[in-house]
Order: C-alpha cells, then structure tokens, then sequence
C-alpha cells in the first residue's frame, strides 16, 4: 500500500510538472507572437548584457529569495534612445513544502540622461513599512497628495532629489494606478506589480503605461 501511494504520488508530482511547463511554453510562444507583432526582439531568456545591467543596478527586487529566473524577453529602442525590455521574473522564498514562488512581469527602462536619484516604490502596507525601518529610512509624504501618500510607501537616500522627481505629473500618475511598484537608480527604472504576470494580449498597454512613467519621471 505505501509503494502504491508513493507511485501516485509521483505520477501526481510528474503531471503537475508537465501541466506547469505546457503553459509556460504557451506564454513563450504567444508572447513571441506579441513581440513580432509590436516589432520587438524576442528572447527566451533575458539578455546577459540587460540581465547584467539591472543586477548592477542594485534593485532591491532581484535580491529576493533564491531560484531566481529572467525569461521571455521583449526589447525595443524607442526614438529618443530609451532601451525598453519587458520581461517575466520569478524567484523562490523558503525551502520544501514551505516554499513560495513568486512570478511578475517587469518593465525595465534604460537611458543615461534619466540620471534617477535611487528610490523605491511600493504600495503602503505593514511588511514593507518593516522593511524601511530595517534600512533606517522614512516615508516620503506630500501634503498636496494625499491620496499618494495613503497609497504607498516611497523611499530613498537623498530626500531632496526624490521630491524633485516626484512633481505633481508624477504623483498624480501614480494615484492613478495604484497598487504597482518601482525602483529607479541612475539610468535604470523597473516597474511591476508582485506576484502579476501581464497576459499576452495586455502587453502593448502594459509598455504603453511604463514608456508614460518614464517620460514623466524625466521631466522636471
């Protein structure tokens, strides 16, 4: 009886796998379909020299847990030199049976004349409240946008700078759509929402929305 129930055990494990990895392949291709029709570069994995770049970056996001992954990737340069990459990421928190994979899609800018002061965005809540504490840094409010400061928690080294980036063109673009997060540093800017991979078919907005936040955050 124990063989018996190890075996469909097994069988049970291997047909959660093959389910796991037809999807997977279904996502792949149909984005590889999006990025012909959007005249973008396809990859199934992210690009060493992107990959490079944001690891360089120090982005708090690609620090998390362990077994991390950068695929389906789409690229494009936009008129004004801007390198836009759209990409799927996940990684693993916890070990065994108390383990959590997390999968997003991630939007990633490039530009040298960006020049970001370092920051990140998140939605407010109690864990990454934690997380500022542990890093002695404070919540960056505005009075002229309550609702922005309600919604999430801002963060960054040179509060001076930060403030500067965040014109109202920019909080206002923010409580507009909320429950999304965002790093930025020199020439990097990424944005995403935890945990949400973007369906093939929304792809065009989802860029069309990082590409407007871009080019809100470099005016001044």
């Amino acid at each position: 009886m124990g063989l018996l129930i190890f075996i469909l055990f097994l069988a049970l494990a291997a047909g959660i796998l093959a389910l796991a990895l037809y999807h997977e392949k279904k996502r792949r291709e149909a984005l590889e379909r999006v990025a012909a029709q959007l005249g973008m570069r396809f990859s199934a994995q992210l690009p060493e020299e992107i990959r490079s770049r944001l690891l360089q970056a120090g982005f708090g996001l690609f620090e998390r847990g362990h077994g991390r992954r950068f695929y389906n990737s789409m690229s494009k340069r936009l008129i004004d030199g801007t390198e836009i990459t759209v990409f799927d990421y996940q990684y693993t928190r916890g070990r065994g049976k108390s383990s959590s994979t997390y999968r997003q899609s991630v939007f990633y800018a490039y530009h040298e004349d960006l020049h970001l002061p370092r920051f990140r965005l998140h939605p407010e809540n109690a864990f990454f409240h934690g997380i500022a504490k542990a890093f002695g840094m404070q919540d960056i409010n505005f009075e002229s946008h309550p609702k922005f400061s309600r919604s999430y928690l801002l963060r960054g080294q040179d509060e001076a700078q930060v403030r500067l980036r965040f014109h109202p063109g920019v909080l206002g673009f923010w409580e507009q759509h909320p429950n999304y997060c965002a790093e930025g540093a020199g020439a990097h800017l990424i944005l995403w929402q935890d945990d949400r991979q973007v369906n093939p078919e929304g792809m065009a907005e989802w860029m069309r929305l990082g590409e407007e936040l871009t080019q809100r955050l470099r005016r001044m």
